[in-house]
């Protein structure tokens, strides 16, 4: 699977939610309505995300709607790629699979690297996060901070202005940042390991 653009991107991810609410695929000019974007700009989303793999879209000839699918593996929890437990980096943000878990609209799973959250979190562990903001101080989440760098860190908010990224290791420096500096991608709901990944994950 190739690296998909941001607004490919957003198609994709909103018709996998639509997919998993409605059991079918979306009318195209409704759709298009929705994403606030024109029905032909959608379309050519749409046929960039079918050379890449991600969807089933074919033109059906005059008259008739085009014939739009996602392959069948692709629902449940997708695996958007890796997030740095350790120095800030970029993290890569390429779906390399899905969980097959139900229920899970609002939910993502990232692959970690690195071990600034170990023994509580390890290296190569699949985390499931849910989107939104956390509901305290001193939750686990999945941070980007300005306008790429991604960490994975405990998030406390110790005054305003300023936020604090803990890690579990010790080894790792505890840093501040400015709060507007900073962007909760997801909140930390739990983790697959081991065997276990072997069993859940389904690569594409």
């Amino acid at each position: 699977m190739n690296e998909l653009p941001k607004m490919q991107r957003k198609v994709y991810e909103r018709l996998c939610e639509y997919k998993e609410r409605t059991g079918r695929s979306p009318e195209l000019s409704v759709f298009a309505r929705d994403l606030n974007i024109h029905y032909v700009s959608l379309r050519q989303h749409l046929e960039a995300l079918h050379r890449k793999g991600y969807v089933i879209f074919e033109s059906r000839g005059r008259g008739q709607s085009p014939r739009l699918e996602l392959p069948a593996r692709a629902t449940g929890v997708p695996v958007l790629g890796s997030i740095p437990a350790g120095p800030l980096s970029e993290a890569l943000a390429e779906p390399e699979g899905f969980l097959p878990l139900t229920g899970a609209r609002q939910q993502f799973a990232l692959r970690v690297s690195g071990d600034s959250m170990a023994d509580l979190i390890q290296d190569g562990d699949i985390v499931l996060f849910r989107k939104g903001m956390p509901t305290r101080s001193g939750e686990i989440c999945a941070v980007r901070v300005g306008n790429s760098e991604v960490t994975l860190k405990y998030v406390d908010h110790h005054e305003p202005q300023t936020v604090t990224l803990r890690p579990h290791n010790p080894q790792y420096p505890t840093v501040a940042v400015p709060a507007t500096e900073v962007h909760i991608e997801g909140v930390y709901l739990g983790l697959v390991r081991g065997e276990l990944i072997g069993a859940l994950y389904e690569a594409l």
